[in-house]
């Protein structure tokens, strides 16, 4: 296969990029929305039912990441049913997890909320957010596994219009329910909801167009044979296990910094999501980054998995000194975006520096999870994530006792740094298999 070229990686890392950090900013617009109500605990309510929700899809997320390798790997290999089954097998998936997520929507929030310990009338506010939202549950899972397949086969104008369009709706709608219509919490709530369906409508319509799969003979014996899942499920259960990872550490994260108090809550709610925009910029670089080493895969290249990591390596460096310089400059005016409370203003920039330093920590960890992702070698990625959990927990354990929420957040940092760390230790056996 021919070598990357800048022009090639940035042609579909950039909109990647752009589309995915709508995200954040939707989560953003619903966290500064409630900031902006006279009582902060609309804005720690909203951030534990995000955050609760994070826990019910990211440990789902392997639904659009592994989607994304075998689609790409399809497009590499140039074949037809390879990508045709990247899509349905998932989509099977997507469907029964969501179907059991609403089965059991009521243990699932109770047990949420008694972990947290948050104030009851932050509880309150949460339950009316959450059972609104749980029904979109099956319209999220199968947007994932659409997306995926969307960005494995390079559709990106199609993948990018679909993320942009329906988080451009959330918060239009967010900001029209809250302070047109006077709805509050549950505006926000309805908002996304509304605009989880727009999605799934957006889905089906650029599956059909793009996807021009043959329904009438669609592998039908594959597609429901238990055995022809097996290679998928090792590589999701590997990627579940990561997430799991990540979920337990926000939850710490949430609970702990609960008990330091509702101001403290809704400052850290704050940073976080202003972490969560830088974050998902670099893993927009890591979408790009799994496209290009599941095509070098599919083809069996190594020099181009090699030109992919290179080309990542050099486009991170640059994304994280822009990011790390913006945010150094304007830091209280972004936080101001987000709430009008000064109590809360003022604890959110007692902690605002660890926030700059979170893309040196995370981004090369991040850009590697892209790589092995898009090589659907995932063991290293679950390998990991554990022994980075390890080094949160004796960091937060040992920090915060002592320096309270900046140990929070430096152990934050301590287990984005381990990622790294580890990851790129197992790089040179990944870069060894696909030696040409």
């Amino acid at each position: 296969m021919n070598l990357l070229t800048n022009r090639e990686y940035l042609g579909l890392t950039v909109p990647f990029m752009l589309s995915t950090m709508t995200q954040p900013l939707m989560g953003a617009v619903n966290t500064a929305v409630m900031g902006q109500l006279p009582d902060p605990k609309y804005i720690a309510a909203v951030s534990l039912g995000a955050i609760l929700f994070n826990n019910l899809y990211w440990l789902f997320g392997f639904l659009r990441v592994s989607t994304t390798g075998y689609a790409a790997q399809a497009f590499g290999a140039a074949d037809r049913e390879l990508g045709t089954l990247a899509f349905f097998k998932p989509l099977v998936l997507a469907l029964l997890i969501s179907l059991a997520c609403i089965v059991f929507q009521k243990p699932i929030l109770e047990g949420y909320l008694a972990m947290i310990g948050a104030a009851p009338e932050v509880n309150a506010l949460c339950r009316e957010y959450y059972y609104i939202l749980i029904w979109g549950a099956p319209l999220v899972l199968g947007n994932y596994v659409a997306l995926g397949w969307l960005m494995g086969q390079t559709r990106v104008r199609a993948s990018v219009f679909m993320q942009v369009s329906m988080n451009v709706l959330n918060m239009a709608l967010s900001i029209w329910f809250v302070f047109g219509l006077h709805m509050d919490i549950i505006g926000v709530a309805f908002a996304t909801l509304l605009s989880q369906l727009y999605g799934g409508v957006i889905s089906v319509v650029l599956m059909y167009y793009y996807g021009e799969f043959d329904y009438k003979n669609l592998p039908w014996g594959e597609l429901l044979d238990w055995r022809t899942f097996i290679g998928m499920l090792k590589v999701n259960v590997n990627l579940m296990i990561r997430t799991a990872c990540l979920l337990t550490v926000n939850n710490i994260i949430a609970a702990v910094g609960a008990s330091f108090g509702t101001v403290v809550l809704a400052a850290n709610a704050v940073l976080l999501q202003l972490k969560d925009i830088m974050s998902y910029l670099i893993d927009g670089m890591a979408n790009g980054a799994a496209i290009f080493s599941g095509r070098a895969v599919g083809a069996k290249s190594g020099a181009g998995l090699d030109a992919a990591i290179r080309m990542t390596f050099k486009w991170l460096v640059v994304l994280a000194v822009i990011l790390m310089g913006v945010y150094a400059a304007v830091n209280e005016f972004f936080i101001r975006l987000f709430t009008n409370i000064d109590e809360v203003v003022a604890m959110a920039m007692t902690y605002n520096a660890f926030v700059l330093f979170y893309p040196v920590c995370a981004g090369i960890g991040m850009v590697l999870y892209g790589v092995f992702c898009g090589a659907t070698r995932t063991a290293p990625v679950r390998n990991m994530m554990l022994l980075a959990l390890a080094v949160f927990y004796l960091l937060q354990w040992q920090l915060v006792p002592k320096i309270g929420n900046s140990g929070l957040w430096l152990a934050l940092l301590g287990f984005m740094a381990a990622q790294s760390v580890i990851l790129l230790y197992y790089l040179k056996s990944l870069r060894k298999e696909f030696t040409d």
